[in-house]
């Protein structure tokens, strides 16, 4: 089979792995292409039945409580959400001091600096939740498209949501979103490249395009290997390098105004069970103890502010 990385172009790759199904234990191997030049990885084929490896149990569609933002704990969860997706707000810095804000979703906004009338287009977007929160922090031109989205009521009856892929949405012409966001999602995209060209049919000129997701290249990848929990077989039809991610935004005319990294504690957790064969289905917070975990935060802050995380946060710029 020939060989073509979505991220680099390269045609070369450096060696080729076996992975199995990890999070629910499924059958099936699955072989993937390491670049040569980027050193990202791809799958060889996608299967067939791909969406019988996203059973009901798989996690993007958890929703966010009702109560959330309700009563004092709500009022206090909205100062210091508020504060993290704007770093504004003196209340939510108080609160940040004694009970830290850990979603890297959240977080990467601030990346954005939006204003209350910012249009933001959140690209599969899952349940919806991020964008109900920003919603109650005062971002009321926020909205998602997921082909999946298991309803179609708009989220907490004040979303809305479109249940198509970006494509169908662009024939639909929409008007033009300052802000596109993918959370966790060109990973499970066949053709990141024809995903990001469309994008900018979307976006005002100057507007910006927020992609988190995996990074191949990273200590966890180098470290665990096969066991490494974001590889996540064969949900993950490729996942880019840093370097990787920017020259395919660069190929396709966008300007890479920031690259950062959001890896959590959890991952690591995560690998450690991998290696110890037990799915991830069966993975507790209690495998580890409170002095592993505090050992996982601290290497973990050490990947971020080094660059060898396994999460990457990255902003590129429309030049149009």
């Amino acid at each position: 089979m020939s060989y073509r990385c979505v991220w680099c172009c390269c045609e070369q790759p450096a060696r080729t792995f076996v992975a199995r199904e990890r999070l629910f234990a499924m059958e099936g191997e699955f072989e993937y292409y390491e670049c040569a030049r980027c050193g990202s990885l791809q799958i060889a084929r996608v299967p067939e039945e791909i969406q019988r490896y996203y059973p009901p149990e798989y996690d993007a569609y958890n929703a966010l409580p009702d109560t959330y933002y309700n009563g004092v704990l709500g009022m206090v969860r909205r100062w210091r959400d508020r504060t993290v997706a704007t770093g504004r707000g003196v209340l939510g810095r108080l609160v940040l001091l004694v009970h830290p804000q850990q979603d890297p979703r959240v977080r990467s906004v601030r990346l954005l600096n939006l204003t209350p009338q910012s249009r933001v287009l959140d690209v599969g977007c899952g349940s919806g939740l991020l964008l109900l929160i920003l919603y109650e922090l005062g971002f009321r031109h926020v909205e998602g498209i997921d082909p999946y989205y298991p309803s179609d009521r708009p989220i907490g009856g004040k979303v809305p949501v479109r249940r198509c892929t970006l494509a169908e949405y662009l024939a639909q012409h929409p008007e033009p979103y300052d802000v596109l966001m993918y959370h966790h999602v060109l990973e499970h995209v066949p053709d990141p490249e024809g995903e990001f060209l469309l994008a900018k049919g979307l976006l005002k000129p100057g507007g910006q395009v927020l992609v988190r997701l995996p990074l191949a290249g990273s200590y966890h990848w180098k470290h665990y290997g096969t066991d490494w929990f974001q590889l996540d077989a064969p949900r993950h039809l490729s996942i880019p390098s840093a370097q990787g991610v920017c020259r395919l935004a660069e190929r396709c005319g966008y300007r890479v105004a920031h690259v950062g990294f959001d890896a959590l504690p959890l991952h690591l957790h995560a690998c450690e069970l991998y290696r110890r064969g037990i799915p991830g289905f069966q993975h507790r917070p209690e495998m580890h103890t409170p002095a592993q975990w505090k050992q996982f935060a601290r290497l973990t802050d050490r990947l971020n502010r080094s660059g060898e995380a396994d999460s990457g946060v990255f902003v590129l710029r429309h030049q149009g």
